[in-house]
């Protein structure tokens, strides 16, 4: 299909490693079999696991898993994930950089990224981090649900902002070409961020709070904040940000992107579905293959 698709985040790794199977073609929200039907297709693979399957996500945030068993997740996931892309080289490329997703899509192939969902999944380790970046990794979320060494969680026990380590995290991301990610930060961590930013940062999967108050998506003043610094915002499919309902359809997708435009936002937003990373997904759509009809209703309409 000559229908260009952008996601920001998708969790399919570790769906994958959990079942066992690959991501050329399974039964998951996305494989590559699916998504390479989307020309240009450029997808973002993060990196995420606890050893409870994230189980915590019932509401307590007080204690995190310690480093040591968070980097040894980590380690698994990212050498699975730089396994399956080598295996299905002929229909995807790693890339590193806009130049590379550039050539990747000319060439007819899946561009794929890589992110780590939480700096703990680093051990929030700037020595860590060089090795991610030498590995290919050019995105990391500076947390998960869960406050760190870093900076406060969205849904932390704390809300706060960054520390002095985060400072120097941040800094150092910046300097290398890592994207900092502030989907799952607090507002407090993304005003601290702003202030020191000297490039683009992103929130790869977050909607507007304006339309549905969840404290994991954003207010209108920080999506303003990352087009102005030249960043994206992509569109979370999990209906528990899409509405306050129990339950959201395309509709609702729909009014979190007009709203954005609305912002401003034409060069700011793209898809962050957090495929593979959510329970349930809105009401007519099973997976990446779903993403086509919107997108081509849309665009004849």
């Amino acid at each position: 299909m000559e229908i260009p698709v952008f996601d920001a985040h998708c969790d399919t790794i570790s769906e994958a490693a959990k079942s066992g199977i690959g991501l050329r073609k399974n039964g998951l929200h996305i494989d590559l079999e699916r998504g390479g039907r989307y020309s240009p297709y450029a997808q973002v693979f993060a990196v995420f696991g606890r050893p409870d399957g994230g189980l915590s996500a019932e509401g307590d945030y007080l204690r995190d898993w310690p480093y040591e068993v968070l980097t040894g997740l980590a380690d698994g996931l990212l050498s699975l994930l730089l396994y399956e892309f080598e295996t299905n080289s002929d229909v995807l490329s790693l890339c590193r950089n806009a130049k590379e997703v550039k050539e990747a899509t000319e060439s007819g192939k899946i561009a794929a990224l890589i992110a780590v969902e939480g700096a703990e999944l680093l051990g929030c380790d700037i020595g860590r981090l060089k090795d991610a970046y030498d590995k290919g990794v050019r995105f990391v979320n500076l947390c998960w649900n869960y406050d760190n060494e870093i900076c406060g969680a969205a849904n932390g026990a704390s809300k706060g902002g960054l520390t002095e380590k985060g400072r120097q995290f941040v800094w150092t991301m910046q300097d290398m070409g890592i994207a900092v990610d502030l989907s799952h930060a607090s507002e407090r961590t993304f005003w601290d961020v702003v202030e020191i930013a000297n490039r683009p940062v992103i929130a790869g999967h977050s909607n507007s709070k304006a339309i549905c108050a969840n404290p994991r998506n954003l207010t209108d003043d920080q999506f303003k904040a990352i087009v102005r610094l030249g960043g994206v915002a992509g569109l979370n499919l999990y209906p528990k940000f899409l509405s306050e309902r129990e339950w959201a359809g395309i509709d609702d997708v729909l009014r979190h992107a007009e709203h954005f435009l609305e912002l401003g936002g034409e060069k700011a937003l793209c898809l962050g579905g957090d495929l593979d990373g959510v329970e349930y997904l809105p009401k007519a759509i099973t997976g990446i293959e779903s993403y086509g009809g919107y997108i081509r209703g849309n665009a004849e309409a």
